[in-house]
């Protein structure tokens, strides 16, 4: 059984889109763990998962800003390289694309392979998402 990873920043809404992806995958047979970025601790290993799917709010109209506490995460997680990854950022006006560069950009900093992004605006969206997702 294939394992996944779904990370996600502490946002309500972004939980439940986390939560959708979570209910979309297992739909298809995966084994999926979820972890919010506010739960640090010593760093998770990425050893265990087939695929990493990690997340952020976007923060700001413009700008395109992500939650700092991914970046933190991602930093202190260990065996990341070469492991594949997606990329999902909650849809926000014209900064959607600059938060996607972000995240995708935290994952690749970090030895992560991104095979795929999303902007992913509802739970239905995410479960959808979730049931076509190919490792």
């Amino acid at each position: 059984m294939q394992r996944l990873l779904v990370i996600h920043t502490p946002d309500a809404d972004l939980t439940e889109i986390a939560e959708g992806i979570k209910e979309g995958a297992e739909a298809q047979g995966f084994r999926v763990d979820m972890k919010n970025t506010k739960d640090i601790g010593n760093g998770i290993s990425f050893y265990p998962y087939d695929l990493i799917i990690a997340g952020s709010t976007t923060e700001g109209i413009f700008r395109g800003k992500i939650d700092q506490s991914l970046n933190k995460f991602l930093s202190e997680a260990k065996r990341t390289v070469g492991k594949d990854a997606v990329a999902y950022v909650k849809p926000r006006f014209f900064a959607t694309n600059k938060s996607l560069k972000k995240v995708m950009s935290a994952l690749e900093s970090q030895g992560c392979i991104v095979k795929n992004f999303k902007a992913i605006k509802d739970h239905q969206s995410a479960v959808e998402f979730g049931k076509n997702l190919k490792i």
